[in-house]
Order: C-alpha cells, then sequence, then structure tokens
C-alpha cells in the first residue's frame, strides 16, 4: 500500500494573511490545501490519504470536500499549528493505530503549500523509494552561495540541494525520531543518512508558498 500523507496544519503567519489560514487561501479557485491534495487523489499509484489539519478549521476543510467525489479513502484528522515534524507524528500514529501497516508500504509525505508537485514527481519518489527504502526531493544549487557572519565567506555549492517535498519512505525505516529539535527534513528528524541514489530531481516550479511574493506568478 501506498499512503500519501498531506501536512497542512500550519497557520502561516509569514503570508500575512489572518483569516483564512494559509492551506484555506484560494488560489486559483479553490484552496490552496486542494492542489496538491487533488494530485495526490488522481495518482494511481497512491492507495489512501491522511490530511492533517488545524483543528480549528477542520470543519472548513470537511465541508469543502464534502462537495467533491473522492474516488479513494481520504482521512481528515486534528495536526499540530507548532510545528510541521510533530504533525507528521501524528500522522504516522494515525496510520500505526487504524491500518496494518507492512514493512514495505510507502508513505508520500507533502507539504501543502507547493501546490504544483506532479504525478511525474510522485511515481519518481515512489519507484527510489521501492529501490532504495527512501527517497528525497531535491533541486541542485546553481547559483552562488555565501555564510555572511562575521567572516563571511563563500561556501562551496558542489553536492549542497534544496530539500522539497515529496520525501517518501518504506514504513519500516520510520523510527523513534534521532534529532527532537524542530527541523522540516523527514530524515534529519529521522538520522538517516540520505545519498545521491535517495535523490529525486525536482522542479522549480514545485517551491513552496511562503509569503505574499510566492502568490505573484501563480
Amino acid at each position: 500500500m501506498n499512503y500519501g500523507i498531506i501536512l497542512a496544519a500550519g497557520n502561516g503567519k509569514r503570508l500575512e494573511i489572518k483569516n483564512p489560514i494559509k492551506p484555506l487561501v484560494i488560489i486559483k479557485s479553490k484552496p490552496l490545501f486542494y492542489h496538491s491534495l487533488s494530485t495526490f487523489l488522481n495518482n494511481k499509484r497512491v492507495n489512501e490519504i491522511v490530511l492533517v489539519v488545524n483543528h480549528k478549521y477542520r470543519k472548513a476543510y470537511s465541508q469543502y470536500l464534502s462537495k467533491h467525489k473522492l474516488h479513494k479513502p481520504i482521512y481528515v484528522i486534528n495536526g499540530s499549528d507548532k510545528a510541521r515534524h510533530l504533525s507528521l507524528l501524528i500522522a504516522i500514529n494515525f496510520l500505526k493505530n487504524n491500518k496494518q501497516l507492512n514493512n514495505d508500504d510507502i508513505i508520500i509525505t507533502h507539504d501543502a503549500a507547493r501546490i504544483n508537485v506532479t504525478n511525474e514527481l510522485i511515481n519518481a519518489s515512489i519507484t527510489t523509494t521501492k529501490k532504495y527504502g527512501y527517497a528525497s526531493t531535491v533541486l541542485p544549487l546553481y547559483d552562488s552561495l555565501c555564510e555572511i557572519t562575521n567572516k563571511s565567506k563563500y561556501i562551496e555549492r558542489s553536492h549542497k540541494y534544496l530539500v522539497q517535498t515529496p520525501q517518501t519512505f518504506q514504513y519500516k525505516y520510520w523510527q523513534e525520531p534521532k534529532n527532537t529539535n524542530h527541523t522540516t527534513d523527514l530524515f534529519t528528524y529521522l538520522g538517516l543518512q540520505v545519498s545521491k541514489k535517495h535523490l529525486v530531481i525536482g522542479h522549480w516550479s514545485n517551491y513552496k508558498i511562503t509569503t505574499k511574493d510566492d502568490l505573484v506568478n501563480i
């Protein structure tokens, strides 16, 4: 089984929109969260989906979904508006408590704010995970990179990547988190070593909507 986890519980404070919260902001006639969710719904390799939402707005999510014909199981659960990794932990516990998970079941995690995720990215993530156990979507760095401190310096950009989502893993790799600090990177959180074989090359269009500037070219 392949389970999609869509993380949509954050408030999106940096977007500077107080009402509604970021995942419910209307973009091209539908809520932000539904763009990525609809891609997962239409992907033939994703069997079931867990949508993790802010508990204060759960009714709004459910009401919107009730207006659509959903052709695969989707579970709307309360997440954490404190940190992304806490919502992920809640989602995994939901699956553990409600599904008979097998070690080779695949879990595809995705940030709802990346509205342009494609079937190709999802499929590549699943294929790489089947082969190597887990996969991270990344972008190579092409711009110059520097660190601004008291002694500013240029940073060599080879072997450095920007991390996107989906981030995907076989259930057997789930473990008690090694890194309990706030992190948005799944494999840093789990303490797993990522090498080049685990990388899925993403696309610049799969950017995360974070500030109002990110809405300009949509």
